[in-house]
């Protein structure tokens, strides 16, 4: 009889102690604001931009233009990434720079999108194939898609005080 007692004991500890555990488990994490996707996506855009300097800096020099692959290729995932980063959640962030055009004229923005990324895997591929004409142009390309899209949708920075 002691043993059935010693195991039944054990079985309601062992439940025990799992009850207690599943109580402990860590919460998931929260899922993000609409805050921190605007910030995400502001910080992308300041990152997109030295990147793009890079190449551009890679594309300048005499030599090889491998070493620009790496801030290519993130520029292209973000290129990727970025249609994403404007949910209407974040329509009315304060502090955002997006314009309201881009949630009333989405056709147009996937099509600017899309012209970024297609850019963006140029520059991906001229720097891989260590083509210096090829870089140049589609770093030239990627300025000019970031530009268009900039140009309507986002509103300007506002200027710097004089002094």
């Amino acid at each position: 009889m002691k043993p059935a007692r010693i195991v039944a004991g054990a079985a309601l500890l062992i439940a025990a102690w799992g009850v207690q555990a599943k109580v402990r488990a860590p919460a998931a994490p929260a899922a993000p604001t609409a805050q921190d996707i605007v910030d995400a996506r502001q910080a992308a855009m300041i990152l997109s931009a030295s990147a793009l300097g890079a190449v551009r800096g890679v594309a300048a020099r005499p030599d090889s233009v491998k070493g620009a692959a790496f801030s290519a290729s993130g520029l292209a995932k973000w290129a990727a990434a970025l249609p994403a980063m404007f949910p209407a959640s974040t329509r009315n962030v304060p502090g955002t720079r997006a314009r309201h055009e881009i949630w009333t004229n989405q056709a147009d923005f996937q099509v600017k999108a899309a012209a970024f990324a297609s850019a963006t895997a140029a520059l991906v591929n001229a720097a891989k194939a260590d083509d210096k004409a090829a870089l140049t142009a589609a770093v030239e390309s990627t300025a000019a898609a970031c530009k268009a899209c900039h140009d309507i949708y986002q509103v300007p920075p506002s200027p710097k005080p004089a002094g």
